[in-house]
């Protein structure tokens, strides 16, 4: 029987939208991958009593659960005491605790202020965990349940996730490893891309079938379990290979490698550079290249000609140019991307114009846009189309549609 877990974090922040809860998201991911599921995601805010509600009802559900948050030293870090309630037991200095905190300050340099002794009094008979920064964690059983509650700072959670809850999960579940297979699908709808793989699947008891509908790309999400990375690995490919040759093309990637990891790959084993000229995407395009490493061997630069001053001043359109073919259009793009490649003596140049709202321009209603590649042997093809969205997932949609004409042109093997 699959293990169940749940995360429950803490902090009134939470709940009043001052900071998103990126804590839950980390673990659940790392949950998953151990072959454990997660079965619920609560917040609740720095209140004892309903911390200690939280914590019953939760303990009755699942086999573990993890609380991220409420350990600190001030008067609303309440997770030590809502776990002693939660137990029944009282709360109990620990000499040890205190030594290691008295240290650790000494050894930043800092004074510690008397609250701090606070983090340093766990219930009894709980494990503490070893702190990275200046809070323990603390390991208890309420019942049959383990509750394991990690300091919030995001990187000593992680970091005493690895030391402390990984070998937890393995004895809970007796090893093994669950991990989910990503296709980066580009250009297709959801339900298009629903009923072309969901047949594919369907029947394979091994597989849970997903799909993440963002933006930029639709990812349709293999999760299988195995014995470890290898294995999983193995008996996945193929039905991979078989999802991602029945969308013909639409897949942009594989797992870690989507569309802006792809495109900085093929120019690499191209020995090609490329130049872009943004106008409606605002220079996120770079952007989105630039955050793949290597990126510099392939991407020479570009401009953001956003008004239309910049596209005559940056690239030479010449005179009367944008007043006879408009600044958004199939003439200006290409002649943007034939601009960018010259100046900046590339061998590609990708280059948008488009209308992201709110309201339309030059009578083009919002979502008008259009992306086009000048090649090496100076051709320039030009694609536009109607873009859906609010403005900012038409701008992730024209850069994605841009990046990957670019990744099209570049899919024959190189020379």
């Amino acid at each position: 029987m699959r293990r169940r877990a749940a995360v429950l974090s803490v902090g009134s922040e939470l709940l009043l939208g001052d900071l998103t809860d990126t804590n839950a998201t980390w673990l659940s991911r790392r949950l998953t991958e151990h072959g454990v599921e997660v079965v619920h995601h609560l917040a609740v805010g720095d209140d004892l009593d309903r911390l200690v509600a939280a914590l019953g009802w939760l303990a009755a559900e699942v086999d573990l659960v993890l609380v991220g948050g409420g350990l600190g030293p001030t008067a609303d870090d309440l997770t030590r005491e809502a776990l002693a309630a939660a137990a029944r037991v009282p709360l109990e200095p620990r000499p040890e605790l205190e030594a290691e905190l008295t240290a650790r300050f000494a050894e930043m340099g800092w004074r510690m202020a008397p609250q701090n002794l606070r983090q340093a009094r766990i219930p009894a008979g709980a494990r503490a965990i070893p702190a990275v920064g200046t809070a323990p964690g603390i390991h208890l059983e309420l019942d049959s349940t383990h509750v394991v509650a990690l300091p919030g700072v995001p990187w000593e959670l992680h970091q005493l996730f690895d030391t402390d809850v990984v070998p937890l999960l393995d004895e809970l579940t007796g090893g093994g490893v669950t991990l989910t297979r990503v296709l980066h699908v580009v250009g297709r709808g959801e339900s298009d891309v629903a009923e072309i793989v969901e047949p594919l699947v369907a029947g394979r008891d091994d597989v849970v079938l997903s799909f993440l509908a963002k933006a930029h790309e639709i990812q349709v999400r293999l999760t299988v379990s195995g014995t470890d990375r290898a294995d999983v690995l193995a008996r996945s490919d193929p039905l991979v290979a078989e999802v991602a040759a029945a969308l013909q093309g639409a897949v942009a990637g594989v797992d870690d490698e989507d569309l802006e990891t792809v495109v900085v790959r093929r120019l690499t084993e191209h020995g090609a550079t490329l130049a872009t000229a943004e106008s409606v995407t605002g220079g996120a395009i770079a952007a989105r290249l630039a955050r793949v490493p290597g990126a510099s061997a392939v991407l020479a630069g570009g401009a953001v000609v956003y008004q239309p001053g910049a596209k005559e001043r940056l690239l030479d359109l010449p005179p009367g140019f944008l007043a006879a073919h408009g600044t958004v259009s199939e003439t200006t793009t290409s002649a943007l991307a034939s601009a960018a490649r010259a100046r900046l003596a590339t061998d590609h140049a990708l280059a948008v114009t488009g209308v992201a709202g709110p309201t339309e321009v030059d009578g083009l209603p919002v979502g008008t846009a259009f992306w086009a590649l000048a090649g090496p042997d100076g051709e320039v093809e030009v694609h536009g189309r109607r873009v859906p969205g609010d403005r900012a997932q038409i701008i992730a949609r024209v850069g994605t549609a841009a990046l990957d004409l670019l990744r099209r042109h570049l899919s024959a093997p190189p020379r």
